[in-house]
């Protein structure tokens, strides 16, 4: 199965302290269809401005990077669940390899909301909920907007929110 990000999987694949906790390999994904305001990322929208890519290949990938030593990958976008079943295939076979790897995923959609609920048990942290301009707060730690929550996730359940 493929998956569309952002460019070649070298220039969609970026190290980040800023995108979730430690130092970070960060994937943006293509694809979103909420449109929020003020979004960092517009040209994610349109999947057709990504770069198809099978998910087995990406997930070699991103292990034979995460070996160097980071504390976790992060999925970005567009909206990474606007893809969900490539998604989880995608977790899937990091998981199979790193069992306990710590993984993050931005979305718009709150956590009640998402589409396809199985890719949560895969999902270590979930920042919920769309990008709000009105309510832009920088200091709000890991996240665009004061209304997004970080949600931690215990098979695919919340188990505590910051």
């Amino acid at each position: 199965m493929d998956i569309s990000i952002a460019s070649n999987k070298e220039n969609a694949t970026v190290e980040s302290l800023t995108d979730g906790s430690g130092v970070r390999l960060v994937v943006f994904t293509c694809g979103c269809p909420h449109h929020c305001k003020g979004c960092h990322n517009p040209k994610l929208w349109d999947i057709r401005n990504g770069v198809k890519i099978s998910t087995r290949e990406l997930a070699d990938y991103l292990l034979d990077r995460y070996s160097e030593g980071y504390n976790g990958i992060t999925f970005s976008g567009g909206d990474p669940l606007f893809q969900s079943e490539a998604l989880y295939e995608l977790i899937t076979f990091i998981r199979e390899k790193v069992p306990d790897i710590n993984i993050w995923c931005y979305t718009g959609y709150r956590y009640e909301d998402v589409p396809d609920p199985k890719i949560l048990s895969l999902i270590d942290v979930l920042v919920d909920g769309p990008f709000e301009e009105d309510k832009k707060f920088p200091q709000k730690k890991f996240r665009g907007s004061y209304n997004q929550r970080i949600l931690h996730l215990k098979n695919g359940h919340i188990d505590y929110e910051e």
